[in-house]
């Protein structure tokens, strides 16, 4: 590789590591108490007490623990354009 195919290199790599500091940056801790609506093996939907409805992922083989028209409080993560995807749960 010549210099500038280097130069080239090295600044796309930063622009990447960047880009992916300021993704993980932007992350959401949303601590909540809910009721949960719907159970499915990757994700629940969950009523918040102000009505709000929410989608969230969970680990595999969890929803099994997991059961419908229950209250529960939650600590789940959200990330710009991804699913929030759940860190805890708790009766």
């Amino acid at each position: 590789m010549n210099k500038r195919s280097k130069i080239i290199f090295f600044i796309g790599l930063l622009v990447l590591m960047l880009a992916f500091f300021r993704w993980n940056h932007y992350a959401t801790l949303t601590t909540s108490q809910v009721k949960v609506i719907e159970v499915s093996t990757d994700e629940i939907v969950v009523e918040k007490m102000s009505g709000d409805r929410e989608t969230v992922q969970i680990p595999k083989g969890i929803y099994k623990l997991i059961e419908v028209n229950q209250e529960y409080s939650i600590k789940y993560e959200h990330r710009k354009w991804e699913k929030p995807t759940l860190v805890s749960i708790e009766p």
